[in-house]
């Protein structure tokens, strides 16, 4: 297991990435890589987080600082984690992997927006066309990051330990921090938006 250590600062997407296991930090390397100048325009959400061009890429981003800090803190105090910071990482940087490609999934879909499900669809479908490899974990994850909204039950715990990490880390970002990280004098030193041109 990689040492995790407690020191605040807020690292730029690539060295985040560079936290994630292989063979998946060489592909997820590649996903950006492929289509920066995209998640560069995209936005975090349509209005209620990180609205603005580049609002995706710095959700991200700040969704993967929060998640190393938490789980080195977790770990320092002697909280034990069932998954690895390679785990959270993977999970955080692919949770949203279909929002930049929103407007062309509403044009395919058959109502004009696309579902829920239709979404979750097109994100797996990107995993397989650049050969991730994820564990049963990861995928509960992903389909649980947003909180149970595909399903629950009274009866059975749907959303696993990595899920619900992951999914407070999320909420955390795109609630509380909605518009963060800020353009200029962030709080969090090193923390900022990325530069669109």
């Amino acid at each position: 297991m990689r040492s995790v250590s407690l020191t605040l600062d807020y690292l730029p997407i690539e060295q985040l990435i560079d936290l994630i296991d292989e063979p998946n930090r060489a592909i997820c390397h590649t996903i950006l890589r492929d289509n920066r100048a995209l998640f560069e325009r995209s936005w975090g959400s349509r209005h209620n987080h990180q609205a603005w061009d580049g609002g995706y890429i710095d959700h991200v981003t700040d969704c993967m600082n929060k998640a190393r800090h938490q789980y080195a803190f977790d770990i320092a105090f002697g909280r034990p984690m069932p998954f690895t910071l390679s785990n959270v990482q993977l999970v955080l940087y692919l949770h949203d992997k279909e929002k930049p490609w929103r407007r062309e999934m509403d044009l395919d879909s058959k109502t004009g927006t696309a579902t829920k499900i239709e979404r979750q669809i097109f994100r797996e479908r990107k995993f397989i066309e650049y050969g991730l490899i994820l564990s049963d974990d990861e995928i509960n994850g992903l389909t649980y990051v947003e909180g149970e909204i595909i399903a629950h039950s009274p009866n059975e715990r749907m959303m696993g330990p990595l899920a619900s990490f992951c999914h407070a880390i999320d909420n955390c970002s795109a609630r509380r921090d909605y518009d963060y990280p800020k353009a200029e004098g962030d709080e969090w030193t090193g923390a900022g938006r990325v530069r669109t041109t």
